[in-house]
């Protein structure tokens, strides 16, 4: 018999016995599907890590299906007052830690980052949340394209923490948001959001 035969009775068995409620070993999957396994389904019977049992039989069209699902979708480029890859990378970290409100892409004069779409503000009034920010963006700062992070008052260009000035109030001394300055020219980073 084609192995492809014995593979899809081997389904149909199994799709048949969890139609039933007879589930041997195997946890019922949290989301129950209701196809015809395919012809040219793939019994996966070798031994399986516990927390794989539900994906016992796969198809090559689902691997596919599952493949085009996480294709990379790019960030937006877009953020007003961002260079583009400045506004992809703020818009990937923006989705990545939940921050709502990024400040200082738009309305700034002068030749500074921020005036010239180099630098973005990540607002964040949880101190966990700013630190697991600023600490991912210095670990990705060639990939992001990252030049310094200023936080809760202290300075880092990827060379460690610097103490800085009082600057008089908390916002001016970073307190409630992680500055993230970027390099000029910088290729977008090949994130996905």
């Amino acid at each position: 018999m084609p192995l492809s035969r014995v593979a899809g009775l081997a389904v149909s068995l199994v799709a048949g016995a969890a139609v039933m409620g007879i589930v041997s070993e195997v946890e019922k999957p949290h989301v129950q599907l209701s196809i015809k396994p395919p012809q040219n389904a793939v019994a996966l019977i070798a031994e399986l890590p516990r927390a794989q049992r539900d994906r016992r039989y796969i198809s090559g069209e689902a691997l596919a299906m599952e493949a085009r699902a996480r294709a990379i979708t790019p960030c937006s480029t877009v953020l007003a007052g961002a260079q583009p890859a400045v506004a992809q990378a703020g818009n990937f970290l923006k989705g990545m830690f939940g921050i709502g409100d990024i400040g200082g892409a738009i309305g700034r004069g002068g030749g500074g980052d921020h005036g010239r779409g180099l630098a973005l503000d990540f607002m964040t009034s949880s101190y966990s949340t700013g630190t697991a920010l600023a600490n991912f963006v210095l670990a990705n700062r060639d990939r992001l394209g990252v030049t310094y992070v200023i936080w809760q008052q202290r300075y880092n260009d990827g060379n460690g923490w610097s103490a800085m000035e009082n600057r008089g109030s908390p916002t001016a001394n970073h307190m409630d948001h992680v500055h993230v300055s970027f390099r000029a020219g910088a290729n977008p980073p090949a994130v996905s959001c």
